[in-house]
């Protein structure tokens, strides 16, 4: 065929030319954080046998903020639902600078809160007043188990792209381990891919816009998908960043309110009895709980806290075995009122104590007869005091039929309160530790004295006088109901060998009949299990509950001092 046009000819019977093949993903530029802020939820059903789905897990990005520290931070969340809960069981929440590098996050559940910071090049984990440091981890993403959401975002940022595909490392922080996970790509067609790791294949859509556009459609593990897709138009409530405990009765236990007037600038206090539906109705063995230091409600739970110390384990099971159980919020804490002196002393917390004993006896459900104290801490203080006074009721004086310390201070509260600044400080240094104590010690003083104490202190200066004048022993001396002494061996408030030995000693050779002593030795101040070393941040772990052989070990000796229900 002849050219008759030159140069600007074009043969009309030419093949069309080969389409440019596409790049391989590892090499196309990954998305900006800024346009992945932009993208809508995201959201998958986590699918059992058949297909059924088991749980939702889903995310989002919240937006940006502005870090004192990191400046511009992009805050994105991801949560794990499963299908007949109302709140999510995890939720992660993950803060990225401007590069798409993780520079915060939290993974939070209804009990724990885990606090993760990234620190020149390392991973600092936080939680209850503990911390970890993983060296070498600045591409280290947190990944929770089923975070589909996250898996999407760190592969449409290109975290750990390299050319034979990608290699991913992840802390787990149900397992508290890194993980590895290595993809491989592969391209189907123009707009679909999949991501091969060992037997799971991720199917991808929006291959055409390279990393950026990547959205996984379906996740397969041999031949069963495991996550498909799913709309979901917003996510569930976000859980609270500081766990906040809550006491839901069991089934079988009835509560009545209870009201104990207060005379004379006494504070009302509120409280309830705690029956066991379906028992008699009159008559019955009955205990008083008494609670430790600091302000708790009826229940063992701290208010505006998370922490929940556990009282209400103990008591629900007591009261199940047949005993009608008062428990009583502490003044200004819950329904209970505040009286006239808002700094009370420790007579005033005696007396609370005196006028709940007294309410208790008088309630028809109870035998005044058979009547046990329970005190925890500084509570076991109050409860000798109590157990040494007996009670009226019904007209004459009565007897408590036993007395049960549970962590009861052996010696002065004031040598208790400098072991706890102690422990609060541990891993500090000597000197440190020193000063915290010296100053505690300067205050005491200046409060025996009547001299002047810092504003923060003024208000603890009624309690310093009058409970550093107690000597639990000479208090204990005055009981002639038999006693439980129970004492936790990794207890840092109450000693183990400087307060228990000294109560184990006296109830061994002077206690009254019936009474018994027993040393746990794996649980702390609560009566809960410790792994490691107890400190003030441990009791924040919802986690955790009341030791059963702990409870067992109550429960049984109280029911043999009233001779059963």
């Amino acid at each position: 065929m002849s050219l008759v046009c030159g140069s600007a000819c074009v043969r009309n019977d030419s093949e069309p030319p080969e389409p440019a093949p596409a790049p391989a993903l590892q090499h196309t530029p990954p998305v900006t954080v800024a346009r992945l802020c932009e993208q809508p939820l995201r959201a998958w059903a986590v699918l059992g046998d058949g297909g059924t789905i088991l749980a939702r897990t889903r995310g989002a990005c919240l937006g940006r903020i502005e870090h004192p520290d990191d400046g511009a931070l992009w805050h994105f969340v991801a949560q794990f639902q499963p299908l007949q809960q109302l709140r999510p069981s995890w939720e992660l929440h993950t803060w990225l600078d401007e590069r798409g590098q993780p520079r915060h996050a939290e993974f939070r559940t209804a009990e724990l809160v885990t606090r993760f910071a990234w620190i020149d090049g390392k991973l600092v984990v936080r939680r209850l007043g503990d911390q970890l440091v993983i060296n070498d981890a600045a591409r280290v993403w947190v990944t929770p188990g089923h975070g589909v959401y996250l898996r999407e975002m760190m592969l449409r940022l290109g975290v750990g792209v390299g050319e034979r595909g990608m290699h991913q490392r992840g802390f787990v922080p149900e397992h508290e381990m890194i993980t590895a996970l290595e993809l491989s790509f592969e391209r189907l067609d123009d707009d679909r891919a999949q991501a091969r790791a060992g037997s799971s294949v991720l199917a991808l859509d929006g291959a055409a816009a390279g990393l950026a556009g990547l959205h996984i459609t379906a996740v397969v593990a041999g031949d069963a998908p495991i996550y498909r897709p799913i709309s979901d138009d917003a996510l569930a409530p976000l859980l609270p960043g500081s766990p906040r405990p809550s006491y839901r009765a069991p089934e079988g236990l009835g509560l009545i309110p209870v009201e104990i007037p207060g005379a004379q600038g006494e504070p009302t206090l509120a409280g309830e009895l705690v029956l066991a539906a379906g028992s008699a109705q009159e008559n019955r063995p009955a205990v008083l709980f008494v609670g430790g230091a600091g302000p708790q409600d009826r229940h063992g739970i701290v208010p505006r806290s998370p922490i929940d110390l556990g009282s209400h384990e103990l008591q629900d099971l007591l009261a199940a075995a047949g005993f009608a159980l008062l428990r009583v919020d502490d003044r200004g804490v819950g329904r209970s009122g505040i009286g006239d002196d808002p700094n009370p002393g420790f007579a005033a917390l005696v007396d609370d104590g005196r006028r709940a004993l007294a309410a208790l006896a008088a309630q028809h459900q109870v035998d005044p007869e058979r009547i046990i104290i329970i005190g925890h801490g500084e509570g076991a203080l109050v409860a000798s005091i109590l157990a040494a006074e007996g009670t009226r009721a019904r007209g004459r004086k009565r007897k408590v039929a036993g007395l049960v310390l549970l962590a009861g201070p052996g010696r002065n509260l004031r040598e208790l309160v400098y072991d706890e600044i102690r422990a609060s400080l541990a891993g500090r240094r000597e000197g440190e530790v020193r000063v915290a104590v010296d100053r505690a010690q300067r205050v005491h003083d200046a409060a025996l004295a009547g001299e002047d104490l810092p504003a923060s202190s003024e208000g603890a200066r009624a309690w310093m006088v009058e409970a550093f004048a107690e000597d639990p022993l000479a208090r204990l001396a005055k009981v002639r109901a038999p006693i439980l002494a129970l004492q936790g061996g990794k207890d840092f408030q109450v000693s183990p060998e400087r307060d228990f030995a000294v109560i184990r000693e006296w109830v061994e050779q002077r206690g009254a009949k019936g009474s018994a002593t027993e040393l746990f030795e794996e649980l702390d101040h609560l009566f809960k299990r410790e792994l490691g070393v107890s400190t003030p941040g441990h009791y924040a772990d919802l986690r955790r509950r009341v030791d059963g052989a702990m409870i067992e070990r109550v429960v049984s000796w109280s029911l043999a001092r009233v001779g059963g229900s």
